[in-house]
């Protein structure tokens, strides 16, 4: 039996066992299985802004409230990390108590 662990730079761990009994069974899901969702978008809030919509709109700021705005942007992603973790736990809660199949465990597994 051949055992690996294995982590990455934000803290997710893998494992990976190799014994023939375990891993021979197994058989690769159908490709369809990887596309999400027809309706996946609509569980998203998109706020697209271009740069010239942007500038327009901070443009009568004060140039300390217009570098504000566009740290509110640029940083966006590390202001609330929680969310990510979040979309993850839910997606492995889903899969107990509803089933891999389940459509809601799918929609989560694609956020």
């Amino acid at each position: 039996m051949a055992y690996y662990s294995l982590g990455d730079y934000d803290g997710d761990k893998g494992v990976f066992i190799y014994q023939p009994e375990l891993v021979q069974p197994f058989r690769t899901a159908p490709a369809h299985l990887a596309d999400p969702p027809s309706d996946i978008e609509s569980n998203f809030l998109k706020q697209n802004e271009s740069v010239r919509e942007h500038l327009e709109r901070t443009g009568s700021l004060s140039l300390e409230e217009q570098i504000r705005a566009r740290q509110f942007y640029l940083l966006g992603a590390v202001r609330d990390t929680g969310v990510y973790g979040s979309y993850s736990n839910f997606h492995e809660i889903a899969t107990y108590m509803l089933g891999y199949d389940h459509h809601e465990t799918t929609r989560l597994a694609h956020m």
